[in-house]
């Protein structure tokens, strides 16, 4: 009979305030790690996707049994959306609407000027800019330096260069940064390098990824681009760059992830999402299903194309998130299990 082991109180004493200590470390280093993007593992399951440390905050809920169909148009909606898919492979056919000019981005919230432009004219999608825009503002006020310039954006109507990083411009999804030192009057490139990496180290945070990274250049077919970055989104860029992923590698990494079996994530700022992929039907219209919360309302959601064959959604499944405005959908049915 194997003998039992038995501690005095002054043993036990210690061994608790030994495991406190380990306690307050792992936590410690845990926080001290709070703002640097997780990598996705799969669950034994194959069912989610969940930050791979035991650190991860609550499991994102589950999506219900309720919900409803939103009807993508296949010719249109499949060649829009942030996280489309530009390359020599894919080119651009779709439209950008909602477009803004830069300069009101280049300023810090009490009105001072603290980034440059090659044009006040340059244009691309609002969404754009305005992740620029406070990425810059954060930028600027933890290094203090004001040589930022945005120098490409759109290209203007008579630009023919025929390049695949141009076709990237023509979404209005991305930009080039260069840097304008006012004191000398220079314009030195953008490398990302010293203090400068801190754009290409926190860019994610804002749903921008540096688009052509060294490292890629095989999968982009474009050769390694410090100054050029893409608009996809929160939380796909946190995901793409946790995971190191290309936007290539990443419109086929969605691919295992459905409605049924879709990604959780939950992202740096406590937000939890769903991402999933559907396939386009082989008609003019796929009926992308969209969760309800418990009361029966639409869940914020955004719906992208791929430009490829299918559309890529992500569901904010934060408690009381604020219901999706369902206004400008064109078609929905409901539906329930």
């Amino acid at each position: 009979m194997p003998k039992v082991k038995r501690y005095k109180y002054k043993n036990i004493a210690a061994a608790l305030a030994i495991l406190l200590l380990i306690i307050l470390g792992i936590s410690t280093s845990c926080s001290s790690k709070a703002d640097s993007p997780k990598k996705i593992s799969d669950s034994s399951s194959n069912s989610s996707a969940v930050k791979a440390d035991s650190s991860s905050k609550k499991a994102v809920k589950k999506l219900t049994g309720n919900y409803m169909y939103v009807t993508a148009k296949n010719k249109t909606d499949m060649v829009n959306g942030d996280l489309i898919l530009v390359n020599g492979d894919h080119s651009f056919t779709g439209t950008v609407n909602n477009t803004d000019t830069v300069y009101s981005y280049l300023f810090d919230k009490n009105g001072s000027q603290i980034m440059s432009t090659s044009s006040t004219q340059l244009t691309a999608k609002k969404e754009t800019f305005e992740a620029f825009g406070k990425m810059g503002n954060d930028f600027y006020a933890d290094k203090k330096i004001s040589t930022l310039m945005i120098n490409t954006a759109m290209p203007a109507e008579d630009d023919e260069d025929s390049s695949s990083a141009c076709y990237e411009h023509d979404t209005g999804l991305a930009f080039d940064l260069h840097l304008y030192d006012s004191s000398t009057g220079a314009y030195p490139e953008f490398t990302g390098e010293g203090d400068y990496s801190w754009i290409s180290e926190n860019c994610w945070k804002y749903g921008l990824i540096l688009r052509y990274p060294e490292d890629k250049a095989d999968i982009t077919g474009i050769s390694p681009m410090a100054y050029h970055f893409r608009y996809v989104g929160i939380p796909h860029a946190e995901i793409m760059t946790a995971n190191k992923l290309c936007l290539e590698e990443y419109i086929d990494f969605v691919k295992d992830y459905t409605f049924e079996k879709p990604l959780t994530f939950t992202a740096f700022d406590d937000t939890e999402y769903s991402v999933y992929y559907v396939a386009a039907d082989k008609g003019s219209t796929t009926n992308v299903p969209v969760p309800l919360d418990d009361s029966n309302n639409e869940r914020p959601n955004t719906i992208s194309g791929n430009n490829v064959d299918g559309y890529i959604v992500c569901v904010n499944m934060t408690e009381n998130a604020a219901p999706a405005d369902s206004s400008s959908q064109t078609d929905q049915q409901a539906a329930t299990e």
